[in-house]
């Protein structure tokens, strides 16, 4: 696996602070969208390159990268700094491994290893269609009583 791509997938999870700042209900999808055109194919091609093993592998050089990151940032902003990439895991990429079946055991095998790691900050993923559902429609902050998320979980 090389130190570029490996830098380049890193750069998709804690990079977010645009993704996120897309993360609403008008900006999601077409922000979806574009990180998936954006992403979705250097993950696939990693996520093949090796077979199963390298999947697993490539799991774990990921949050080695991502502890790395954290352990470079100043003290009072390393949770922060795990929260935002957690954030974009969910948001983002999760959604996007999870679409494409080659990618589907490197999204499980992240999630394993991020709570093997990191117990306390263990995180679920869930579908494209489900975050969608969880954007309500508000007026001035206030949530309006129709619409939007459907209680089914």
């Amino acid at each position: 696996m090389s130190e570029v791509k490996v830098e380049t997938l890193l750069s998709a999870i804690q990079d977010g602070k645009p993704w996120l700042a897309r993360f609403t209900g008008k900006e999601y999808d077409r922000a979806y969208q574009e990180y998936r055109a954006k992403y979705a194919p250097l993950f696939r091609e990693a996520a093949l390159a090796d077979g199963e093993e390298g999947v697993e592998a490539l799991a774990e050089v990921l949050l080695d990268g991502l502890a790395e990151g954290w352990r470079r940032q100043k003290p009072w902003n390393r949770s922060m700094a795990m929260l935002s990439d957690k954030q974009m895991i969910v948001c983002f990429l999760a959604p996007v491994l999870m679409e494409d079946p080659a990618c589907a055991a490197l999204e499980e095998k992240l999630r394993e290893g991020w709570a093997a790691r990191w117990p306390k900050e263990a995180y679920k993923a869930v579908s494209l269609e489900k975050i969608r559902k969880g954007f309500r429609p508000t007026f001035l902050g206030i949530a309006l009583p129709f619409g939007g998320c459907d209680d089914d979980e």
